[in-house]
């Protein structure tokens, strides 16, 4: 039983991701994992911030203010330069390449999830296969 839950939720998630790729595009996927990626290591550096000022440690929290700092600077420069990559991508003959290789980054994204997924759960004893 567990089997078959687990296959019709990585069906589920294949289908999202490829419809959710189509309609982005690769460079909107793309966009959307480095700002995914960017508000994780935000979030890291946060708590580790707030746990290194409650700890009296001023140096790692000035590292961690500093780290901030520069990642919003990169993600502004990132920004500027996808922000005329999406303008382009919208023009009729790339937009279908735009949209079928974003449809591929959908597959490669499911593969991705439904492989944390299934490390996770093994992880956690319940075993799938």
């Amino acid at each position: 039983m567990i089997k078959l839950i687990f296959a019709l939720i990585l069906l589920l998630l294949l289908v999202w991701r490829i419809k959710r790729g189509f309609a982005n595009g690769i460079m909107g996927e793309i966009v959307t994992i480095v700002s995914g990626a960017v508000a994780l290591v935000c979030v890291a550096l946060i708590f580790f911030a707030v746990t290194s000022a409650r700890a009296k440690a001023m140096s790692t929290l000035t590292v961690c203010i500093v780290a901030l700092i520069l990642l919003g600077i990169l993600f502004k420069v990132c920004s500027l330069i996808f922000s005329p990559l999406l303008a382009l991508s919208h023009i009729s003959i790339i937009e279908g390449v735009n949209k079928m290789l974003g449809a591929v980054m959908g597959v490669l994204e499911a593969c991705v999830i439904g492989g944390l997924l299934y490390y996770g759960l093994g992880y956690m004893g319940v075993a799938v296969f």
